[in-house]
């Protein structure tokens, strides 16, 4: 495994964990500094902000998975199409917040 490909994955679980923690944090109403930043006031509700691009449970089910993967390849000591899924799957995660972040 590559230098940049451990410090992806120590860097995805740190993020992963902090974004699930700030995400635990909202459900339960816990409001701190945490829990408030980069929250949009302005929400719109539509069909699909709700289903795709805003639910909580996508954001769960993103974070562990991510801290699964990294976890798998750090263990195994190989990166490979397992380590690349964590790459497509932060992409594609970015992509989703800024479409609803800058459009809706």
């Amino acid at each position: 495994m590559k230098k940049w490909q451990k410090y992806w994955l120590y860097f995805l679980i740190a993020y992963s964990l902090l974004h699930l923690t700030r995400d635990i944090l909202q459900d339960f109403g816990v409001s701190t500094f945490l829990s408030t930043v980069l929250v949009k006031e302005t929400y719109t509700p539509t069909p699909i902000t709700n289903s795709v691009l805003y639910a909580s449970s996508n954001t769960y089910l993103i974070a562990i998975t991510e801290i699964l993967i990294s976890i798998i390849c750090l263990k195994r000591k190989y990166f490979g199409k397992i380590g690349f899924l964590s790459i497509f799957i932060a992409g594609a995660s970015v992509l989703t917040w800024s479409i609803y972040w800058f459009f809706f």
